[in-house]
Formats: structure tokens, C-alpha cells, sequence
């Protein structure tokens, strides 16, 4: 009994660790999520809508090619997460990628997308596993996952791996939730990559 407290008492503290801070971005930071908002259509996505339950959330997202870190322009790049509840929804009950709350956008120029969604909701009895799933076509690996510094747990911020990224929070003047993350993408495919973006137009 003692050592099944012992265990239950060090999870707390991990969770007690982290910080939930959220500072209001600067006035550099508002210029920059400004000019993504200007961005072509493709290269916006709306994941929801003002109907949607759960905070608002804006996603700065910059790709590039971890070995040359060049931007990869015109790259098509699919998400999905939860709803405000946890919960993915999806069509086929055996893939999470069906989840609801999905799109696909394309880079522009300079590897950006920008995301108006809502903050996923967690897991189970917790609120430190929140994160969007990222499909990058034609890379090797496809699949990377973002997640948010103020909702991950102490394992999660300590993961092994290149295809998690860790993107703080943090909110505008309209209290609105915003990140500026960039995501380096190994081995993208250009080929495989024109085929598909001629495959969805």
C-alpha cells in the first residue's frame, strides 16, 4: 500500500510541475500572425468554426527540411485532433484520421500554414496529453505530432523521437490561443509530393 502511494505521490508532483502560464504575445509576434492570416486559401485552414466547444486556437506553422532546413513550399499537409472533449469522432471507427476535427492546406513559399482551430481536449482523466496529429505526403516519416508546453506531461516534454514538437502557448489581446511552431520534416519526397497535390486538385 505504502509503495502504491509512493508511486501515486510522485505522478502528482510531475503533474504539479508544469506551467500553465500564458503570456500575451509581443507586438512582433502579432505582426507575424497578422501576415499568415493575409496568406493564400490554400495555404488556410479552418478546422472549426464559432459553433465549435473549446478555446480558440490559431497555429503559425513553418516546415522545413530538417537536413538542409530549406522551406518546403507547396507541400500538402493534413491534421486532426479531438474535440474540446477528448474525443476524435471518427468516421471509421478504426482509424483516428477520420477523426471530425480534420483538414489538409498546402505550404506557400515560405513553408507556411496557418490553422484556426479549437485547443484538443485530453485524454482519459488527463489534460497533459493534448496534441494535433500532422501528416506531412511523401516524407519519410509522414506522420509528426504537435503538442503544447503548458498541456504535457513531464514524459511527453521528455519523449525520444524527431517527430514531436513542442509549441508553447499563448494568447492575443482578444484572449484568443496562439503558437508560431516550426516543424522539420525528414526525407520529404518532392516527387511523391506533386503527385498527390495533382491528385487533389
Amino acid at each position: 500500500m505504502n509503495k502504491l502511494m509512493l508511486i501515486v505521490f510522485s505522478l502528482s508532483l510531475f503533474n504539479c510541475s508544469i506551467d500553465r502560464t500564458i503570456l500575451e504575445i509581443s507586438e512582433t509576434e502579432n505582426n507575424i500572425l497578422v501576415n499568415f492570416q493575409k496568406m493564400p486559401n490554400e495555404s488556410i485552414l479552418k478546422i472549426t468554426d464559432k459553433n465549435e466547444p473549446g478555446e480558440e486556437l490559431l497555429l503559425c506553422l513553418t516546415f522545413i527540411d530538417k537536413e538542409s532546413k530549406r522551406n518546403l513550399s507547396n507541400q500538402l499537409v493534413e491534421f486532426y485532433h479531438t474535440s474540446k472533449d477528448g474525443n476524435y469522432e471518427q468516421a471509421d471507427p478504426k482509424d483516428e484520421s477520420t477523426a471530425r476535427l480534420n483538414g489538409q492546406a498546402v505550404t506557400n513559399d515560405k513553408g507556411h500554414i496557418y490553422i484556426e482551430t479549437i485547443l484538443p481536449g485530453g485524454y482519459g482523466n488527463s489534460a497533459d496529453n493534448r496534441h494535433i496529429h500532422t501528416t506531412v505526403f511523401g516524407a519519410k516519416p509522414e506522420a509528426y505530432d504537435i503538442h503544447f508546453k503548458q498541456y504535457t506531461s513531464f514524459i511527453g516534454k521528455n519523449s525520444s523521437g524527431d517527430q514531436h514538437f513542442f509549441a508553447e502557448l499563448k494568447k492575443t489581446k482578444e484572449n484568443k490561443l496562439v503558437c508560431f511552431l516550426t516543424i522539420e520534416v525528414k526525407n520529404p519526397n518532392q516527387e511523391e509530393k506533386q503527385k498527390l497535390l495533382k491528385t487533389k486538385n
